[in-house]
């Protein structure tokens, strides 16, 4: 399943293993605390705060296609949310005039409204349980792996 460590060992066992589960347990965690804390405050949902925060953060507007690597939905399950957002009037769901089979999803006046009321909450959240509980040391490295892990090569069409 690993592959071979600098020092002919076993990659994940260890130290490298309790880094992945421990990312995997912390994620987990934090993302139910964050979504929790929207909830309670009556914000938009976690997954709903994502989707708008990629679309904010691209300009307003992407591709169904590209929002889809930027989310932790599946195609078809992103598909689903968009279309729900866009009932909501958060978002709007139009033609891509590069393709025309595909859909551009746009950020409107009310998703970025619901975006900027949920950010107080989300901001709030994430700063107390995660980077005021680590040093600006461990930030940079962080940073610098979770930037080398980004950098993979995407997958194969399938």
């Amino acid at each position: 399943m690993g592959t071979s460590g600098s020092g002919g060992e076993r990659s994940f066992s260890g130290d490298r293993k309790a880094a992945w589960e421990g990312f995997l347990q912390c994620q987990a965690r934090l993302m139910q605390r964050l979504g929790h804390e929207l909830e309670d405050a009556g914000k938009i949902p976690l997954s709903t705060y994502d989707v708008l925060a990629q679309l904010a953060e691209s300009g307003g507007r992407l591709r169904l296609r590209d929002l889809v690597d930027r989310v932790v939905l599946s195609q078809p399950g992103l598909s689903r949310k968009v279309a729900r957002l866009a009932e909501e009037g958060l978002v709007d769901r139009l033609p891509d005039p590069t393709d025309g089979r595909g859909v551009v999803v746009r950020l409107t006046r009310s998703g970025r409204a619901a975006l900027r009321s949920a950010a107080v909450v989300h901001i709030a959240g994430v700063e107390r349980l995660f980077t005021d509980r680590i040093t600006d040391d461990e930030a940079r490295v962080l940073a610098g792996v979770f930037d080398r892990l980004q950098a993979l090569p995407p997958e194969p069409p399938g």
